[in-house]
């Protein structure tokens, strides 16, 4: 049904990105392709970045928390301005969904899960839970909230 790539920095550095195709289920038939990029950075293990990139509009993106994600993956996960599910359709394909909102505007979508999971899996291959903390780095964090001098 989707269409997705893997990819990886150059010599096996740098992020993680998943291209995938998602499905808008509100948009008319002709416009509920959309693409999608997933993009796990190392240096921003925390996170996950979805670029979704349509014809008619800039590309818009959402950051989402890793674990919220793979949450989604097995269960009802995340409130608010992101929610992510798994379930299946008629053809026991496992597809995920993820509705994503702000202020002025909303979106459900839908794509495959399997890709989605395996790509999570290789995230914590790189950075294991639990093991985010020590690629942070923390001073560039806090001078980056603290007011200029």
């Amino acid at each position: 049904m989707s269409q997705q790539s893997w990819a990886r920095g150059t010599e096996g550095a740098g992020p993680l990105t998943l291209d995938v195709t998602l499905h808008n289920l509100f948009a008319p038939a002709a416009n509920a392709s959309v693409s999608c990029r997933f993009t796990f950075d190392p240096a921003a293990p925390f996170s996950v970045r979805l670029d979704l990139m349509t014809p008619s509009a800039p590309r818009i993106s959402w950051v989402v928390g890793r674990d919220l994600l793979m949450q989604g993956t097995e269960g009802l996960s995340g409130e608010a301005d992101v929610k992510i599910w798994p379930s299946r359709r008629h053809d026991d394909t496992p597809f995920l969904y993820l509705r994503l909102e702000r202020t002025d505007a909303s979106a459900a979508f839908m794509t495959e899960l399997a890709p989605i999971r395996a790509w999570l899996e290789r995230t914590y291959d790189l950075v294991p839970r639990g093991g985010e903390s020590r690629l942070v780095d923390w001073d560039a964090l806090a001078c980056g909230l603290l007011p200029p001098r």
